[in-house]
């Protein structure tokens, strides 16, 4: 809910609109993580970390840096800025767009990129990385840390990431 958002970020509730909450609601129980009080506080720390608390929902270099990168899938021009970090979970470059929009069945993802995506779908985006990557057996068999892990490949951000869970077992209560 808006309030519930409001007492995780420290935001007004305001900030929060049905679309945005409706859409987290989906993702969480669309990958199980609603049914594990735990393993929802630690994908929403994780998630309120990598988005400075749902602030940038869209990364904020300007995304030339993936221009070509064909690791990717930005073969086209303008791919990098077009398909660049994007969601509660930076999804980034055209592979990893046009993998989400299938999964959503949605070719606006593709057609008009991060705006789109951070705009209708800012935490479904992650629905398939986090199916892929088993995350939610991750946080049921292996903690917090590994959840952190997975996420972010390494240790960045490690200290706000546990006061942001904190704050998530403080505030998150089925």
């Amino acid at each position: 809910t808006p309030d519930l958002m409001s007492r995780l970020t420290g935001y007004s509730p305001s900030a929060f609109d049905n679309t945005f909450c409706n859409d987290a609601n989906s993702l969480f129980d669309i990958t199980g993580f609603s049914a594990h009080l735990d393993a929802t506080q630690m994908l929403m720390s994780n998630l309120m970390h990598e988005t400075s608390n749902f602030y940038y929902m869209k990364e904020i270099a300007s995304g030339w840096a993936y221009e070509g990168r064909a690791d990717l899938g930005n073969t086209q021009p303008g791919d990098g800025p077009k398909f660049k970090g994007g969601g509660v979970l930076m999804l980034t470059g055209r592979h990893n767009y046009t993998r989400c929009s299938q999964s959503l069945g949605d070719p606006k993802i593709v057609e008009i990129g991060v705006d789109y995506l951070a705009n209708t779908y800012p935490f479904m985006s992650a629905e398939c990385w986090i199916k892929e990557n088993d995350l939610l057996d991750i946080c049921l068999t292996e903690g917090f840390d590994a959840c952190c892990k997975r996420i972010n490949g390494g240790w960045n951000g490690y200290e706000d990431r546990k006061t942001k869970y904190a704050i998530c077992q403080r505030e998150i209560k089925f």
